[in-house]
């Protein structure tokens, strides 16, 4: 059986971190895209000018890895503290429900 601040935590995931989650990855993959076809990154500031596979196959080899690292530190940054005060709150409620029973 689940408890309770198992259940918000479950809960804080689905509706805030698979998102999240899923909008760095979209972001990540549109930067790729970017840099093999030519544009302006988004939040990045860079134009690249038209196709060009060799910028392309650096970004995905050697820039993506280091953008997908400093997302994940993103998410983390702001997952942990909603997950750590999701659970504090539960377990505060369970203890408060707890004193009353």
């Amino acid at each position: 059986m689940e408890s309770r601040s198992e259940r918000t935590t479950n809960t804080l995931m689905l509706i805030v971190g698979i998102p999240l989650g899923t909008l760095l990855m979209i972001w990540t993959a549109w930067i790729t895209v970017t840099a093999f076809i030519g544009g302006q990154a988004p939040f990045f500031f860079l134009d690249f000018d038209g196709f060009n596979p060799i910028r392309g196959l650096f970004w995905l080899i050697i820039v993506d890895p280091i953008v997908l690292t400093v997302a994940y530190w993103i998410f983390m940054l702001l997952m942990l503290p909603l997950i750590g005060l999701a659970t504090g709150a539960s377990a505060i409620a369970e203890r408060k429900k707890n004193k009353r029973d």
